[in-house]
């Protein structure tokens, strides 16, 4: 996995518990956001005797085919958790299991919409495989529901001035936008005080809705926020990585599987939605 806190630690969990329920012992490598690093980490479990491994490595929509062969080469039962490797790459025969965070964006925005909120910004960052699914997502959803798609406000994220992205922000409100989807929490927590330093109301003047619903509840208000089936995904990935082991000789299809994000309503939206 590419980090234990936040949003993995509850992958983590699920597969913990999952692997607990079956008498499998869990073995976990942090290899960090970095691609270089998600080949030690994994020739290092190798090493180790593991038997399967479910593997989250730092890649993108972006990346070059060829990026993802070697997971597709590795000589043990695999399994992708919250990735999708490109089409023509070795790596798709690999079964894998995802948060459809595309329609975890689209109910975000279909509940705006339900709140006659009709131009929603999107806060994102630009450096994960699952900002790359919200974005991409955002796009797909603003289609969808007739809405128009504002530019893309970058994030956060550790290249990025929360006080500019404010800036951001406020001159989208100024132009007409009354909605954000923020992705992440922790992205969102630190752009309201911000926010509301400067005068905005939320969700009088702008209602919000974040992406991941970590650490959504503690805002202030507490946020709406999209949320991943974390927990379920981790246990879905133990189940399918458990049946191609047992499966050596008679191997199952392999399956791409996608768990579908809910949506939690809080105060940050106003109103009550249609």
């Amino acid at each position: 996995m590419p980090a234990a806190g936040q949003y993995f630690g509850d992958v983590i969990e699920g597969a913990r518990e999952a692997a607990g329920a079956r008498g499998a012992h869990l073995v976990l490598g942090i290899s960090s956001y970095e691609a270089s690093a998600d080949r030690d980490q994994v020739e290092q479990l190798l090493r180790s005797g593991v038997d399967g491994l479910l593997l989250a490595p730092n890649w993108t929509p972006a990346d070059r085919p060829d990026t993802h062969t070697w997971a597709g080469e590795l000589d043990l039962p695999t399994v992708l958790v919250e990735r999708r490797p490109a089409l023509d790459s070795p790596a798709a025969e690999l079964d894998s299991v995802s948060s459809d965070h595309r329609h975890g964006v689209l109910t975000a925005l279909r509940h705006l919409s339900s709140l006659e909120r009709r131009r929603v910004a999107l806060v994102a960052r630009g450096d994960t495989w699952t900002a790359h699914q919200v974005r991409g997502g955002y796009l797909d959803g603003c289609e969808l529901l007739g809405l128009t798609a504002e530019p893309v406000i970058d994030s956060v994220g550790p290249r990025a001035d929360p006080e500019a992205v404010a800036d951001r922000i406020l001159r989208a409100r100024e132009g007409g936008v009354d909605a954000v989807l923020i992705h992440n929490d922790q992205d969102a927590l630190q752009l309201l005080p911000i926010l509301r330093s400067r005068g905005l109301r939320v969700p009088e003047d702008l209602s919000v809705i974040s992406y991941d619903d970590v650490f959504a509840a503690l805002g202030a208000p507490p946020l709406t926020a999209v949320a991943p089936p974390k927990k379920g995904v981790g246990a879905e990935a133990v189940d399918l990585l458990l049946r191609r082991m047992a499966g050596r000789v008679s191997a199952p299809p392999v399956r791409h599987v996608q768990l579908l994000p809910t949506l939690t309503v809080r105060a940050s939206c106003g109103g009550t939605a249609g």
